[in-house]
């Protein structure tokens, strides 16, 4: 497993911060781009420097341990889902 402090960033990610890494975030479905080092520090900053593992099917870096407030989340959103409706 990597961590984020071992992400690499091309000319590209820094110049077109889209172009970046996507790292899931905690208790939420979003995630988050880190395109240079500046912003992996912030990510370090408020998350801490967790592992990561590239999720090659959908093209994002998983993190397990954000993994329970994750799915606390989905159930959540799941249930207003439930209750009302969804486009």
């Amino acid at each position: 497993m990597t961590r984020v402090s071992n992400l690499e960033f091309t000319a590209e990610m820094n110049a077109n911060a889209w172009k970046g890494h996507r790292v899931e975030m905690p208790s939420t479905d979003a995630q988050r781009y880190i395109s240079s080092a500046e912003s992996a520090a912030k990510f370090i900053a408020e998350f801490g420097d967790v592992e990561i593992v590239k999720d090659d099917y959908y093209g994002h870096y998983a993190v397990e341990s954000f993994k329970v407030g994750r799915d606390a989340y989905d159930k959540l959103k799941q249930a207003d889902c439930d209750r009302y409706g969804s486009n």
